[in-house]
């Protein structure tokens, strides 16, 4: 299963349109908030049946801060990330997705992506498709489950 995930792409259509054309096909597609309209936007050009999204601290509707989606019996953990800090510090996280058993944790906020594993959660950013910030370009992530493994990496374009 491959599943293409995006953040902060604050109402810029043109460069979510860019990433999802890169990112090619994908099974499902994780938008973790800042603008969660967008989607709506561009749902249309996706190659993918099922799509699920957060809002952010930008965000203005009411829809969910979290979603916890169960792939191929893995447990992924959908958030934006403001509400737990992860401007500061990302511990706050992980003691949250400890708690609701997460194996993968997908935020955003920060702009800045990140892959690393704290202990034996994965925790994934894939950065801003519209407004990076450490990096030069925008990035957008894939995640692939294969044979029972997770392989995460991020792309810039």
């Amino acid at each position: 299963m491959r599943l293409g995930v995006v953040s902060d792409s604050h109402k810029d259509i043109e460069a979510l349109k860019r990433a999802l054309k890169n990112m090619g096909p994908v099974d499902m597609l994780l938008h973790a908030g800042d603008m969660y309209s967008d989607v709506k936007m561009v749902k249309n050009l996706l190659e993918t049946g099922e799509i699920y999204s957060v809002v952010g601290n930008c965000d203005l509707d009411r829809q969910p801060g979290e979603q916890l989606i169960t792939v191929f019996g893995y447990k992924l953990y959908l958030t934006h990330g403001h509400l737990h800090g992860v401007k500061y510090r990302l511990d706050k996280l992980v003691y949250h997705a400890e708690e609701i058993g997460a194996d993968v944790v997908v935020f955003g906020h920060t702009h800045v992506p990140y892959r690393q594993y704290w202990g034996d959660i994965l925790l994934f950013n894939p950065g801003s498709v519209s407004r990076p910030r450490g990096v030069r370009q925008a990035s957008y992530g894939i995640i692939e489950i294969i044979d029972s493994t997770i392989q995460a990496k991020i792309y810039y374009f």
